[in-house]
């Protein structure tokens, strides 16, 4: 028996090459049926998403939602469910120190999935700097915590950015590294840095060479010190090496970190981004990154198309955690996670972090999230109008 029944979307599903009319039946939490024309039950939900976009569950690759514990951390079902958002990754909010919070209070508590990095400073993101010295990192209660959570956690994060730059160097990453490879699990790296002087050091180049397949670079488009493009304005060598041997390239847009200029510079040079994410923070979602949506219309500005944007923020993502055989797709037996998106036309206007503008004329907007089955309204959404981005005047 139907459960749950999606009539009359423009099912678009980048891991099946799926792309028409089709109808989506729910049954048990599960997808049952995609295809034309599926007949109801008679205690069949109906929910008519006719001129809608009907995605797989998007994935969110890098985030912050330590809700009540980090100042910034955002309540993960508002990043999530009610924001046409699945899963959620937490990008290092806890250390070792200050991650029991996670499975005893933030999981149990929302309908949102939730996987965490685990930052390599022992405090996490509790404090700024997070990581100044070497005693800022516990190495071995670091793999403890990974080996307690496993499946939790499903990585290690570093900023290779602030004051442990120019103290420990290239060691800081080494030991990150090492973390992982304890641990079992892969290394998420945030670069470009906003604080160092002008020649200060930085050590994108040398960690680059250090990341492996399923390793994962974050903030790849930045325009901060550190980036990935080299002083001759081309990109780093070292980031092409990296995108061939399989290291997966992450954009999060964040409050600091994403150049339109350098996006437009890395695609011309080669860099093939593979995820798109939005680094969401209590103050980035008032005043920069708004909502993973808004971020899909961001990347058709800048050229990508509908599929791209889908499958970077579906397949993509889910095979950086290496989900891809249960999550990113709408698959029949697969968990029913489902994203109904709207695309609006207009004149809209986005903004970098750098203060860059750039015309789109379309705009993806949350309608509904389908979580495990479950149906969820989204929100009013982040602005004072709503989910649609500025327009242009």
């Amino acid at each position: 028996m139907t459960d749950l029944l999606l009539k009359g979307g423009e099912v678009l599903d980048p891991s099946q090459n799926l792309r028409g009319t089709f109808d989506i039946a729910v049954q048990d939490g599960s997808i049952s049926q995609v295809a034309p024309n599926i007949r109801p039950g008679p205690e069949t939900r109906v929910v008519d998403v006719s001129g809608k976009l009907v995605v797989p569950g998007l994935i969110d690759l890098h985030t912050h939602v330590y809700d009540g514990v980090n100042q910034t951390g955002v309540k993960p079902d508002l990043a999530g469910v009610f924001s046409g958002v699945t899963t959620l990754v937490d990008a290092g909010s806890a250390g070792c120190y200050t991650f029991g919070g996670f499975p005893r209070f933030i999981v149990p508590e929302s309908k949102t999935r939730i996987f965490c990095m685990l930052h390599i400073s022992r405090a996490g993101l509790n404090f700024q700097p997070d990581l100044s010295r070497r005693e800022d990192i516990d190495l071995e209660e670091t793999v403890n915590v990974i080996q307690a959570n496993r499946g939790l956690i499903q990585g290690v994060k570093i900023r290779a950015v602030g004051p442990g730059v120019p103290r420990m160097g290239i060691e800081m990453v080494e030991l990150a590294k090492q973390a992982a490879n304890d641990g079992g699990v892969r290394l998420m790296v945030h670069i470009g840095d906003r604080f160092v002087e002008e020649g200060g050091p930085t050590i994108t180049q040398q960690l680059l060479p250090l990341l492996e397949q399923g390793d994962i670079i974050t903030h790849l488009f930045s325009g901060n010190s550190g980036n990935i493009m080299g002083d001759d304005g081309n990109v780093l060598p070292e980031l092409l090496e990296a995108q061939e041997r399989g290291v997966f390239l992450d954009t999060a847009h964040g409050r600091q970190n994403f150049s339109f200029d350098v996006a437009r510079r890395a695609l011309d040079g080669g860099v093939v981004p593979r995820s798109i994410s939005t680094d969401l923070t209590i103050p980035g979602r008032l005043h920069t990154v708004h909502s993973m949506t808004e971020m899909l219309s961001r990347f058709l500005a800048l050229g990508f198309s509908l599929e791209d944007v889908i499958r970077m923020s579906t397949i993509n993502p889910a095979s950086a955690l290496d989900m891809a055989d249960s999550l990113g797709s709408l698959a029949v037996g697969r968990e029913a996670d489902i994203s109904v998106l709207e695309e609006a036309t207009g004149d809209w206007v986005f903004q970098d972090t750098e203060g860059e503008t750039l015309r789109g004329d379309k705009a993806l907007t949350p309608v509904v999230t389908i979580k495990s089955g479950e149906v969820f309204a989204a929100d009013w959404g982040p602005r004072p109008w709503g989910w649609l981005p500025d327009t242009a005047e």
